[in-house]
């Protein structure tokens, strides 16, 4: 087994997007997850749903969690995924939210 760190992050949508999925035939650990607010003044909300694999339903991990401007949410429990599993994340504003997350990737 090869165990590979690596980091992804994302500008967050009002659309929602899959923000990071495992790839196949790998296990990932999400073990860090910041979701900073980069607007100075107005507080944006988001959404964080999770599926084990691809075709599973989504459960929410966080829903309609409040960001302050110029804060930063901290998620503080890993995050498991089995093979094509997915992370997806939604914003209440455009250009308000960016995600950085450390993923460790185990094939």
């Amino acid at each position: 087994m090869a165990n590979t760190f690596k980091n992804q992050g994302a500008a967050l949508t009002t659309g929602g997007a899959a923000v990071y999925t495992a790839p196949a035939a790998t296990q990932s650990i999400i073990h860090s997850c910041y979701i900073s607010n980069i607007d100075g003044t107005n507080s944006a909300d988001v959404s964080i749903k999770a599926r084990a694999t691809s075709g599973d339903t989504y459960y929410h991990l966080a829903k309609t969690i409040p960001v302050p401007a110029d804060s930063t949410l901290v998620l503080d429990k890993p995050i498991d995924l089995e093979a094509t599993g997915d992370v997806h994340m939604t914003a209440s504003a455009n250009s308000d939210l960016e995600v950085v997350m450390g993923i460790l990737e185990i094939t």
